[in-house]
């Protein structure tokens, strides 16, 4: 089945109008913390961990089609979009595209564990890369294939890692400060994946990702709901999302069950879906689902 066709634009406007937000927001936030009251200092951080929730739709964007295709211009916003969700940016690469060669079944390095409850799978994922990466380090190093990915991946850990440390040296409260607005903002990321993989089976090609239909959330996450649809066909362009879902549904590769009104942030659905993982044993999957047509980890 072939994907509808879907060009993107070599700028990607709106996408990038969101990443402006945290080109404006960081340097706000280094310079004024000395001149800011605490109610000041708050506001900045919980400012900040909008910015980085929104700018993480533009990195998945960003990842699976540029916001940018200049060279250059790719290159850059690949290490600034990193460092604005916390994350070095070829290791999440590398990450994210083993989540889309196994679709959160065996292999997946971010697969929720036997018996593990939401509040585990949160904390565990989010303080992993920082306080016990060695596992997850050798697996992304091991994923990589040429000699650029691994300059790639070292640069990223030191532009990642050496922002924080900069601020921490610089200023203790405002690096710790900025650290734990990044840990917020990492654990609603995690939560993002586990809720659109709600009850999926990595097994059935109609059943790998929640589809939801949400206005608000796919009008300001750039179509994120269209979670099955995107995992079909990976390199979809946001802008086609909604297109390709409704031609997956006419051929009964949308399963019903798997689609919903509410959003990932919705109350209620978070509320279904914590009472759906207490700690009660994860559905067995056994079969990857790669295809020829999903790329792989090392492209």
């Amino acid at each position: 089945m072939r994907p509808p066709q879907t060009t993107s634009p070599t700028l990607d406007l709106p996408n990038l109008a969101v990443h402006a937000l945290w080109w404006v927001w960081f340097p706000a936030f280094v310079l004024s913390w000395g001149h800011l009251a605490w109610t000041g200092r708050v506001g900045m951080l919980v400012a900040g961990w909008a910015v980085l929730f929104w700018n993480y739709a533009v990195l998945h964007n960003h990842m699976h089609v540029p916001i940018a295709k200049p060279t250059v211009l790719k290159w850059v916003f690949s290490r600034t979009l990193g460092l604005a969700c916390g994350f070095p940016y070829r290791a999440y690469y590398l990450f994210h595209f083993n989540h889309h060669k196994y679709n959160d079944g065996p292999g997946d390095w971010g697969q929720r564990h036997p018996g593990e409850g939401v509040l585990h799978y949160l904390t565990r994922n989010t303080l992993q890369s920082w306080l016990w990466p060695w596992e997850l380090v050798g697996k992304v190093w091991r994923a990589t294939k040429t000699r650029t990915q691994r300059l790639e991946l070292v640069l990223d850990f030191v532009l990642v890692d050496g922002t924080l440390l900069g601020l921490l040296f610089w200023e203790p409260a405002l690096g710790l400060s900025f650290w734990a607005m990044l840990l917020a903002g990492q654990f609603c990321i995690f939560w993002l994946n586990l809720a659109a993989h709600f009850e999926g089976d990595a097994s059935r090609r109609d059943s790998l990702a929640v589809t939801s239909t949400s206005r608000f959330y796919n009008f300001f996450f750039f179509n994120a709901g269209y979670h099955q649809a995107h995992h079909v066909w990976p390199q979809m362009p946001w802008q086609g999302l909604p297109a390709a879902t409704r031609e997956l549904a006419v051929s009964a590769r949308v399963r019903p069950t798997l689609q919903t009104p509410l959003s990932p942030i919705n109350p209620f659905w978070v509320a279904r879906v914590i009472q759906g993982y207490s700690a009660g044993p994860c559905d067995r999957q056994t079969e990857s689902t790669i295809t020829s047509g999903t790329p792989s980890a090392v492209t």
